[in-house]
């Protein structure tokens, strides 16, 4: 799976600005007073400013297998604490990939992900060309395995190889795109951040050639719209009212 689009809210574009442009280096597609895009290796990310109370995000960034130490020592970042006290690089042998996770300024949980079987090694390769696109975004959800179900059957993205389905999480994808479906309240890997319903608007492609999908987060979740305390029913585009729940 293969993202290519990714549509976030955020409240303050200005910060959001600071640290995806200057702080990450990453290339500025367009902005305004409503919006920033900018480029994740193929990835265009949009934050769209919104005055809503916005859950935070959870997203990957893959890069080459042997950059991640390099790139960690480049960006001067406040890494979390993995997998033991003051251990900023977290190892997954089940998914032959080693991970570092930090926040954005609106506090976001973001990850550098190098996976083994993922060959984008390349001597040639510049600090800006060492990020190859967004590779995970979380989904938070009232319901992992209805979730689950709706994006195997609708949109046919397929179960994770590497992970076994739990009642409160799952990976579907590969390597290279995945949706991680968390259940709501369940903490974001290595902090205490809970995971919350969000909107995000994202363009994918499965497979070789397969032909460009788009998935709004609330599509895939059980929620119905208008629920107190959701968030989902304010400020949402138009399409919301085309679909039931």
């Amino acid at each position: 799976m293969k993202i290519l689009d990714l549509e976030l809210y955020c409240n303050n574009l200005e910060t959001i600005q600071r640290f995806y442009v200057r702080r990450l280096g990453l290339p500025m597609l367009s902005h305004s007073s409503a919006h920033l895009t900018v480029l994740v290796g193929y990835t265009r990310l949009t934050f769209r400013k919104v005055e809503m109370v916005v859950a935070p995000y959870h997203l990957a960034i893959n890069v080459p297998r042997g950059s991640l130490d390099v790139l960690m020592y480049y960006y001067d970042l406040d890494y979390l604490a993995t997998q033991a006290p003051e251990q900023t690089i977290a190892y997954f042998p089940n998914w032959r990939a080693k991970a570092c996770y930090f926040y954005d300024p609106a506090g976001n949980i973001l990850e550098f992900i190098a996976r083994t079987d993922l060959n984008l090694d390349n001597p040639n390769l510049t600090l800006s060309d060492m990020f190859q696109g967004i590779s995970e975004v979380g989904l938070a959800t009232e319901d992992v395995l209805y979730t689950a179900e709706q994006l195997q059957r609708r949109f046919n993205v397929a179960q994770f190889s590497r992970t076994i389905p739990q009642p409160d999480f799952n990976a579907l994808g590969d390597d290279n795109g995945l949706f991680i479906l968390a259940e709501t309240g369940r903490p974001w890997l290595f902090t205490n951040t809970p995971a919350g319903l969000n909107y995000f608007r994202i363009q994918f492609m499965n497979g070789i050639e397969e032909e460009v999908q788009e998935l709004y987060s609330y599509e895939v979740n059980r929620l119905p719209i208008g629920k107190p305390g959701s968030g989902l029913n304010q400020q949402m585009p138009g399409r919301i009212k085309d679909f039931a729940y």
